[in-house]
């Protein structure tokens, strides 16, 4: 969205570009989560009793989170990319009352 006088403009490209950001995002958030767990499984291999155990407990309330997280992000691009069909149907609507 450009610079302006206060005014929310909304153009069908900063919809898409938004809506593409998201998705990066989520795929880079994804990516990163993988090589945290990558990262945490060689050492936790070692961990007995306990630790272990407390681990896969966290572990699994993680990856809950984590699968929310990109349902919400999900979620969102696909609202944005809904948003730019509903703003170019307005837009045809209104250009059609010119004519």
């Amino acid at each position: 969205m450009a610079a302006n006088d206060g005014t929310t403009v909304v153009t069908y490209a900063s919809l898409d570009l938004a809506a593409a950001s998201i998705d990066r995002q989520a795929k880079q958030l994804d990516q990163d989560l993988k090589a945290i767990k990558a990262m945490i499984a060689s050492v936790s291999e070692l961990w007995e009793g306990e630790a272990k155990s407390a681990y896969r407990s966290a572990q699994t309330r993680w990856d809950t989170q984590a699968t929310g997280i990109r349902e919400n992000l999900s979620q969102i691009s696909r609202a944005v990319r809904e948003a730019e069909t509903a703003y170019r149907s307005g837009d045809k609507r209104a250009a059609a009352n010119f004519q």
